[in-house]
C-alpha cells in the first residue's frame, strides 16, 4: 500500500543524503554523532600534539546514507511504490545494525547513542508496516 502523500518519503530520502554528505564536509563530526570514538590507529603526531581523525571509513557510511536516499526518492519519483515499501524496509535494517554496532563499540559515553539509531529503525520499520499492512483494516 503506498502512502497517501510521498513527502514523508521524499523527506527521509532528502535526510538519508544529507547524512551522507556530512560525512564528507565533516567527518570527524560525523564520527562522533554516529556514536563511535575516534580510532586511535588513525591519530597522527603533529608538532602541536596530538590530534585526531575519523577513519576514512565514515565515507563509506556516507556513500552508505547518500545511495540509500537517492534511491528512496528515485524509486517514489518513479512511482514504483513496492520497492519504496521494500527500501524503507532495508534502511530499517541499517539502522538496526548501526545501532549494534555503536552498543558495542560506541563506549559508555556514546551508548545512548544506540537508541537514536535503534529509533530509525523503529520509525523506518513502522513505515515499511504501515505501507505493507495499513489498508488491511481499511
Amino acid at each position: 500500500m503506498p502512502s497517501p502523500s510521498p513527502i514523508l518519503v521524499y523527506v527521509i530520502g532528502a535526510g538519508s543524503v544529507f547524512l551522507g554528505i556530512h560525512c564528507f564536509l565533516r567527518p570527524e563530526v560525523e564520527y562522533r554523532r554516529f556514536g563511535l570514538p575516534l580510532e586511535p590507529a588513525h591519530r597522527q603526531k603533529h608538532n602541536t600534539g596530538d590530534e585526531e581523525y575519523a577513519s576514512p571509513v565514515i565515507h563509506l557510511k556516507g556513500i552508505r546514507e547518500t545511495t540509500y536516499g537517492l534511491a528512496l526518492g528515485a524509486l517514489q519519483y518513479h512511482g514504483y511504490d513496492g520497492a519504496v515499501t521494500i527500501m524503507t524496509a532495508v534502511m530499517s535494517l541499517a539502522g538496526l545494525g548501526d545501532g549494534i554496532v555503536v552498543w558495542l563499540y560506541g563506549g559508555d559515553e556514546a551508548r545512548g547513542k544506540a537508541f537514536g539509531h535503534w529509533g530509525a529503525f523503529a520509525a523506518l520499520a513502522g513505515l515499511f508496516l504501515w505501507r505493507t499492512y495499513g489498508d488491511v483494516h481499511g
